[in-house]
């Protein structure tokens, strides 16, 4: 070979050396930058695998912490019945130290020792449902965790929870919940019982504001009747005015009070919306009158005769709103209008030209014991109660009490009531007071107070009844079993033997006594006590203070007819 054929060999194969220094440096450049990428990988990936160990273990503390702050008892079952998880409510409630002393025994090994026998079957019958059925069962009972026989009462509930983590061979069968409900039951059997004592303070002053009241009106009714001169039946009249003003307010209050208690009640029935609507035009008009205001009464074509409702709840919110209409308002006039809305409701609409009411004083208005605007009001008469309790019977009753009002210029109250209509009811031959005698009558009274009696015996002789006279229980048994009566007036709140504890020794009686009407008198207006009458044998029910008309209905309904004499009209 030759000098320059060597050479060109040489700078030949120093090319391919170069060349694979090129592709060596390449190479080693490639490998250093994945080197540096694994490295950082790895890297990254211990920093995960901390940051997850950090979050495991914020996960597990949680966890940690509500099993061991759960207020309820926790216990999740395998499905052999064996406990697998339980909160630490269970082992505190018990006074076990640790998980280990209920680990995988059953549900009936641990629990057996703190529920009765009866309650135990109860519950393995539930846990069979629900592990069978997949069925979420409520129960209630007591148990004694604490072994000191001091029960405590709980809501359980089981339900099937399927598998959980089958992937690591893990199943589950029920999960008990168990809430303990005893102090709640404590507090609501003493709320209860404060709710039953306000009741009784309300029927015990009920009965000693109204016993005054009855003697006060049922006097002055006997003394209506009576030969008067023209000074005294002034004055008669002014005592009789201010007796029904006096009893407006304690109604209103007694009124509030049931309704704070939760013991108003609403009566429905049908009645008939047109006849009552127009006795307060009768009655509001001629009271705008007195005072020199057009009175306007505008009834709708609309607005059904005949409805399905409270009709004394109804009156009692119209006459509120009428009542402060006439009494707010000095010159002008008080309109009352009544019509059909849509959607089956009934308005009703008061509008006045009176004072109005200031912006800043439309949060009080259905306030109770609120008077609003004193300085110009000084003379009016109130307890400040009746818009509050036509508030809330209009709630009460499904409806909604509005007002728009422009201080100065006038109101309008809006009443607006669901619409239940109902078939014509025609007037009722009791709702009329038609004057009769029954001197024949044989009938008993019975009642506590002296004053009271007298009511009865002077009211009773309008109808030429000679009551016979009994101050307390004892003596009306004994008069009930010597004599044969046609109606017994029986007061409920008498001392010792009650109304309805010598009722039920009347009827004990037997023979005439089992049927002899007994109407129970009481001043108690508590709801609910006509009922309570009713149950315990007795035949009607007079609120006092007594009303002639009230005891004309009365007297109609439960005599005999043949004892019955009508006077001619």
């Amino acid at each position: 070979m030759s000098l320059q054929e060597e050479n060109v060999a040489l700078q030949n194969e120093v090319r391919q050396l170069k060349m694979q220094v090129s592709k060596l440096t390449r190479e080693l450049r490639v490998s250093g930058s994945l080197h540096e990428k694994v490295a950082k990988m790895l890297e990254a990936k211990d920093t995960l695998g901390v940051a997850l160990s950090a979050a495991n273990a914020k996960q597990r503390a949680y966890t940690d912490m509500l099993i061991e702050s759960c207020p309820s008892i926790i216990v999740l079952l395998d499905d052999s019945n064996r406990i697998v998880f339980c909160t630490r409510t269970l082992l505190t409630a018990a006074g076990m130290p640790n998980f280990d002393y209920v680990k995988n025994r059953t549900f009936e090994e641990v629990f057996s020792r703190y529920f009765t026998p009866e309650s135990m079957a109860a519950l393995r019958d539930a846990i069979e449902a629900v592990s069978v059925y997949g069925q979420t069962i409520s129960l209630h009972d007591k148990a004694d965790f604490s072994g000191d026989k001091q029960e405590r009462y709980y809501a359980i509930e089981l339900r099937s929870v399927g598998s959980v983590g089958s992937a690591a061979g893990i199943t589950a069968g029920v999960l008990a919940v168990m809430v303990d409900l005893t102090d709640f039951l404590h507090e609501k059997q003493r709320a209860e019982a404060a709710n039953n004592a306000k009741s009784d303070f309300l029927a015990n002053m009920s009965h000693e504001i109204r016993t005054p009241m009855n003697a006060i009106i049922g006097m002055s009714e006997m003394l209506a009747r009576s030969e008067l001169d023209e000074p005294q039946r002034k004055y008669l009249n002014d005592i009789r005015k201010s007796a029904q003003s006096l009893l407006v307010i304690i109604n209103d209050i007694l009124d509030f009070s049931k309704i704070e208690a939760g013991r108003l009640e609403i009566v429905n029935a049908n009645y008939n919306l047109h006849a009552m609507l127009d006795n307060l035009r009768s009655i509001f008009s001629l009271l705008c009158q007195n005072k020199n205001l057009a009175f306007i009464y505008d009834l709708d074509d609309t607005t059904p005769a005949t409805i399905h409702g409270d009709e004394n709840r109804l009156r009692q919110i119209l006459t509120n709103l009428l009542s402060n209409a006439t009494k707010y308002t000095k010159a002008g006039s008080v309109k009352f209008s009544a019509r059909l809305c849509a959607e089956n409701t009934l308005r009703f609409d008061v509008e006045d030209t009176g004072i109005g009411i200031r912006e800043e004083d439309r949060d009080k208005l259905f306030k109770p014991f609120e008077q609003l605007d004193l300085r110009k009001n000084r003379d009016v008469v109130g307890t400040g109660l009746g818009l509050a309790i036509s508030y809330n019977l209009c709630n009460l009753m499904g409806g909604t009490l509005s007002l728009t009002s422009v201080y100065g210029q006038g109101s309008v109250f809006s009443v607006t009531l669901p619409c239940v209509t109902a078939e014509q009811v025609e007037p009722r031959e009791e709702d009329r007071i038609r004057e009769f005698s029954a001197p024949r009558a044989r009938v008993l009274v019975v009642d506590d107070i002296e004053v009271n009696l007298s009511v009865a015996e002077a009211l009773l002789s309008t109808f030429a009844i000679k009551p016979t006279l009994s101050m307390n229980g004892e003596t009306a048994v004994s008069l009930a079993s010597d004599n044969h009566y046609d109606l017994i007036f029986m007061d409920h709140m008498m001392p010792g033997m009650d109304g309805v504890e010598t009722t039920r020794r009347i009827r004990a009686l037997g023979g005439r006594n089992e049927r002899v009407p007994i109407v129970a008198l009481t001043a108690n207006a508590i709801g609910g006590v006509e009922e309570m009458f009713l149950q315990n044998r007795m035949d009607g029910f007079l609120p006092k203070p007594l009303e002639f008309s009230r005891l004309n209905q009365c007297l109609r309904r439960w005599l005999p007819p043949d004892l019955i004499e009508e006077q001619e009209e």
